[in-house]
């Protein structure tokens, strides 16, 4: 599929030969994202966490795996996101989100840090519509929900 600016993208089912490089996305891209938190918070193990039990699409250019999305179909819920700083703003995140939300075949929400503008810019340049949600207590870092139905 080619993305948005002619890119030729191949998005299919990650297998197990695919996780140590999405482990390696996730950690750096975490990093990235949550700035604000100490960098050994995150770890490459924390992959297959977030991710057990999700379907989990990989994107492909050239050859290599560029970045991820992660699904768990039964809540409606795209999980994870993340693209290699190398390959950001050539479409692959938006194709990601669109063979994402096909697969969850009607509507379905996400959530990422109140404090990560350019993800919550990401979604909404997406057509991803803010939805409210339940306040988050303690610690937890606050969260804006979206909502987009499928295409």
């Amino acid at each position: 599929m080619p993305a948005e600016d002619g890119l030729r993208i191949d998005i299919r089912f990650a297998t197990a030969a695919d996780g140590p490089r999405c482990a390696d996305i996730f950690l750096h891209g975490r990093r990235a994202a949550f700035s604000w938190q100490p960098e050994d918070r995150f770890g490459l193990d924390d992959y297959y966490d977030c991710v057990d039990g999700e379907e989990v699409l990989v994107a492909e250019a050239g050859g290599c795996v560029v970045g991820f999305v992660s699904v768990d179909a039964g809540e409606r819920f795209i999980h994870t996101l993340f693209i290699d700083p190398l390959w950001r703003g050539q479409g692959i995140g938006s194709a990601l989100l669109r063979e994402a939300l096909t697969l969850l075949r009607g509507s379905a929400e996400l959530a990422c840090a109140s404090r990560n503008a350019a993800a919550r810019a990401f979604y909404e340049h997406n057509g991803w519509t803010p939805v409210p949600a339940a306040e988050t207590g303690g610690d937890a870092e606050p969260l804006v929900v979206y909502r987009k139905s499928a295409l």
